[in-house]
């Protein structure tokens, strides 16, 4: 508790303030936390539900990069923060003893038409630019896929990576703990504003406060904006009791097979807007496992072990939604990682801090609030 002198000089008990605050304990309000309390900040991160419930908490963990051709801002951020992943999860691991299933193992992707085949053999010669040590090659073959769904061969990229979501955030979640950020659960939060957070549980304050919530937060921003600023999109995806051990994961027409560190292989994963229940599978998944099978013969036989599905935040204009709320003084948004989140959560933990402590940053122009705001 601090303790604060009230006009006439007495002494008034008030509510611990904090540095900053996060509403949302999810892999961009983790990062952003982590980031936060390496700067010596002080950091509550309240969560209405659990830490790393909705999609963060998944089971797929495909990080992959866009390609390296046509190269600007956009993909040069994500490509930091793709290239230094593999060195902040072993500090964080290291700090959590706990393990994310972070693993830099590459990806494969068929290619079934002539035209792609040729187009992989120019973005070859650009990645070795613009990947720097990183590859983009084009292979005959490889022994997980079948021949048949691979006519002109694959693609083969040394820079994707796999990460187990829901053992990342915790992992994530213990490291912030041990320095010294504060978390509170079944926490929800009826209202923010300038310097303090409510709901039924009383108030707390903080100079900055950062929105990282999934998709039911882009509802609470309606009384900042003109428009609504984004959606949810339903994925399923399911985890095979089958080891490809650090074998490269998989992309085929929308179908990822992606090998994890203990042992499983997680499928997935489907993409709906339109959705009635967000934590029900169905026959959509089903097809997409049978797609699985074909793609990749080692897991035909593979017993499955638990299907999953959750809502992903897509921001209005697709990309994250980042930046500092226009007329609204100490509030910032981490929002909308969709599909691409976990790639670049930690580099939008430091931008976020960056933002915060009022220092240049590099975020590319499609990840501000402003561009979210142009009219199409």
């Amino acid at each position: 508790m601090k303790l604060k002198f009230n006009a006439h000089g007495c002494k008034m008990t008030t509510i611990k303030s904090y540095d900053v605050i996060i509403i949302g304990a999810g892999i961009f309000g983790l990062s952003c936390a982590y980031a936060c309390a390496g700067r010596n900040l002080s950091v509550l991160v309240v969560d209405a539900k659990k830490i790393g419930f909705g999609a963060s908490g998944g089971i797929l963990g495909a990080m992959a990069p866009y390609t390296p051709d046509q190269w600007h801002a956009k993909k040069e951020y994500q490509f930091q923060a793709l290239s230094t992943a593999e060195e902040h999860w072993q500090e964080v691991d290291g700090l959590s003893s706990l393990p994310s299933g972070y693993g830099r193992i590459g990806r494969i992707s068929p290619i079934i038409h002539e035209r792609v085949y040729n187009l992989a053999l120019t973005r070859h010669e650009e990645a070795k630019s613009n990947w720097k040590k990183f590859k983009w090659n084009v292979i005959k073959s490889h022994e997980l896929v079948s021949p048949d769904a691979a006519p002109y061969g694959l693609i083969h990229d040394t820079l994707s990576a796999r990460i187990f979501p829901s053992k990342a955030c915790a992992s994530l979640a213990q490291a912030c703990s041990f320095m010294g950020v504060e978390f509170r659960e079944n926490t929800y939060v009826s209202n923010f504003d300038t310097g303090v957070i409510s709901g039924p549980w009383g108030n707390e304050t903080a100079s900055s406060i950062i929105i990282a919530t999934g998709y039911e937060g882009f509802d609470s921003l309606e009384k900042f904006f003109p428009t609504s600023m984004g959606s949810g999109v339903k994925g399923q995806a399911a985890l095979m009791n089958i080891s490809l051990g650090d074998a490269p994961q998989i992309y085929a027409n929308g179908v990822y097979v992606v090998p994890h560190y203990d042992g499983t292989t997680a499928i997935g994963s489907t993409s709906e807007n339109k959705w009635t229940e967000p934590h029900d599978t169905d026959v959509q998944l089903d097809e997409l496992i049978e797609r699985a099978r074909i793609i990749c013969p080692k897991i035909k036989n593979a017993k499955l072990i638990t299907k999953w599905a959750g809502v992903r935040p897509k921001a209005r204009r697709r990309e994250p939604l980042i930046g500092k709320v226009p007329m609204a003084d100490g509030i910032f948004l981490a929002m909308g990682g969709f599909k691409i989140g976990f790639g670049i959560a930690h580099k939008i933990g430091l931008s976020l801090a960056d933002l915060i402590e009022n220092k240049p940053n590099d975020l590319p122009k499609s990840y501000t609030i402003e561009h979210h705001l142009e009219k199409n």
